[in-house]
């Protein structure tokens, strides 16, 4: 009878998180001796500081042996350098303490009594004779000044996640909605990327003319891909179709459907799409011509309806047709996206669309009006203000009442502690020639500017380019313009006889009476600056309050795209 072989044992393999798991173990119950020469210093904060060390036994009896009996109760220590604007050679650091090491290897919290200063730090020994010997130096590290930050930027950086891309932001007040698309990218079990087809029929007839709606689909479709989307963007114009000058638009859009329908179904034979985005009715005949023909869940953007762009105006019948497009483009479609709220309650009012059919996603036609710098460059140059130089900006009537003469009077002194602030005089009033004089006469008229009446245009540009804004006024003023300057994140520095009660001291501007030497020392304040940080936060965060960046918007779509394929394997949508 043959004798049974006993059976192989099976090795056991272990995973990566095992390994890991037995290392951390190991590492706890037994800790790595350090066999190199090392020192880190790090900041906790502006007040305190943390240093680790390690010297070798070798590298210790390298320098203690030479000395001989000099060596005899050599300290191990810590020495701290102030290394702030320097490239240190060992000697030449602004001042140093010492922390008395335990051994030759050990940390250290300290307390640092000047913040605002680049510190480095060396372990060795420190002899009798007063001499150090270093063993390990660190590389230099800047603790912080101990104040708020001057930096509000709200850009920031998106980072990998469920979506394995890193790409720019611009709103990081924004970190939820990039959660959230996080958490729906976890939940996809495809293996392709995304592939969605954007659909958009011109209906402009001037070839040469930009259409801006192609533009913002065009920079949002730029950053679904940075998504990892596949996003096309397939487009075509009335003017690249035969025939049709004669017809109606509704007969127009119908017949430039069909050529962009062809385009996009050989598209997709190419490269199958999950998803056809349409915007506005002109482009939908093509969209639901997919989503019969081709089986794709079509998403509708809606940037505006026909009952806003009739305006009160009566009816005809080529309105009646354009409601009746869009009200079967919004039956049609999986998801109506709405440019703002109003055009979301007409979608759900209108045309009978449930109301979690249609979601909010700000789009091409926020017209809120941008803060650009670009304006205010130029009337800079204009006015041959230097960008460089500080730039105060005088708001108000040229008068004795609005504290005009109070303002000029007070250069020559501000002159002499920052010679190279600029003044600018927006504004009429019956003593501009005078104080124009005045200002030339005190040799201060080279830095000044007397501009006289402005456009709002113009004015609203040099309060960008300023730094403050001054009302020097001697009786009541009107609060509109410090209210414009304050929602431009830019400080006010007014009187207590101006009634201008929306400026808070100390937080966004300067509150000082109507005499020369209180204006004196409020501009010499605002020159300082101590305020243009607090207004820089106010700013950011309203702005960020009202506007969505346009990564916002892709992420936003790629979430609602999502939803959209995900609903179509459930059998939800249209």
């Amino acid at each position: 009878m043959p004798v049974k072989k006993p059976a192989k044992k099976k090795e056991k393999k272990f995973s990566q998180k095992r390994l890991r798991d037995i290392m951390w173990q190991i590492g706890q119950r037994s800790s790595i001796p350090s066999l190199t020469d090392h020192i880190a210093l790090l900041m906790i904060h502006p007040h305190s500081g943390h240093v680790y060390w390690n010297m070798t036994e070798k590298s210790v009896r390298k320098i203690v042996k030479p000395m001989g009996k000099s060596a005899d109760n050599a300290s191990l220590i810590v020495r701290i350098y102030d290394v702030t604007d320097l490239i240190f050679d060992g000697i030449n650091a602004h001042a140093f303490f010492d922390l008395e090491a335990e051994g030759s290897s050990g940390n250290y919290y300290f307390k640092v009594d000047k913040p605002g200063r680049n510190f480095l730090a060396e372990a060795g020994l420190r002899f009798r004779d007063g001499s150090f010997h270093y063993i390990a130096r660190s590389g230099t590290t800047f603790f912080d000044k101990d104040c708020p930050s001057g930096n509000y930027r709200t850009d920031g950086m998106f980072v990998r996640g469920a979506i394995n891309r890193t790409f720019r932001v611009q709103n990081i007040f924004d970190t939820t909605i990039y959660e959230e698309m996080n958490r729906v990218a976890e939940n996809v079990k495809r293996k392709e990327g995304l592939s969605v087809a954007g659909l958009l029929l011109d209906i402009n007839d001037n070839e040469n003319s930009e259409n801006p709606l192609e533009s913002f689909i065009d920079s949002t479709g730029a950053c679904i891909k940075e998504l990892g989307v596949n996003f096309r963007l397939l487009s075509s114009r009335f003017g690249k179709a035969r025939g049709v000058s004669s017809q109606s638009i509704v007969e127009r859009v119908k017949t430039t459907s069909q050529s962009l329908y062809r385009k996009l179904s050989t598209a997709h034979k190419k490269t199958p799409f999950h998803i056809v985005h349409c915007h506005d009715w002109y482009s939908s005949e093509v969209g639901i011509m997919a989503s019969k023909k081709l089986g794709l869940p079509m998403v509708l953007t809606l940037h505006s309806t026909e009952y806003e762009r009739l305006g009160g105006s009566a009816k005809n019948r080529i309105s009646v047709k354009i409601k009746t497009m869009e009200k079967a483009a919004v039956e049609a479609a999986s998801i109506v996206i709405a440019a703002n709220a109003s055009v979301r309650d007409l979608i759900v009012d209108e045309y009978g669309a449930s109301a979690d059919k249609v979601v909010v996603i700000p789009g091409s036609n926020n017209d809120r009006p941008s803060e650009s710098t670009h304006e205010s460059r130029n009337v800079l140059e204009q006015y041959g203000l230097d960008r460089q130089s500080p730039v105060v900006l005088f708001a108000g009537e040229v008068s004795h009442a609005a504290g005009a003469d109070l303002m000029v009077d007070a250069l020559p002194t501000v002159q002499r502690n920052h010679g190279n602030a600029q003044f600018v005089f927006a504004g009429d009033g019956p003593l501009k020639n005078e104080l124009e004089a005045r200002a030339n006469h005190t040799g201060v008229g080279h830095n000044c500017r007397f501009l006289g009446s402005v456009s709002s245009k113009s004015f609203d540009a040099l309060m960008l380019a300023s730094d403050f804004i001054v009302i020097p006024a001697r009786t009541w003023q009107d609060d509109s313009v410090a209210r414009m300057a304050i929602e431009r994140g830019r400080p006010v520095l007014t009187t207590h006889q101006s009634g201008i009660q929306c400026i808070k001291h100390g937080e966004n501007g300067l509150v000082t009476f109507d005499n020369t030497g209180s204006i004196v020392w409020g501009i010499q304040e605002l020159l300082a600056n101590p305020l243009n940080g607090s207004m820089l936060k106010f700013a950011a965060k309203r702005n960020a309050g009202e506007s969505v960046s346009v990564e916002t918007i892709a992420a936003l779509h790629y979430i609602h795209y999502e939803h959209v394929i995900e609903s179509g394997k459930r059998g939800v949508y249209a």
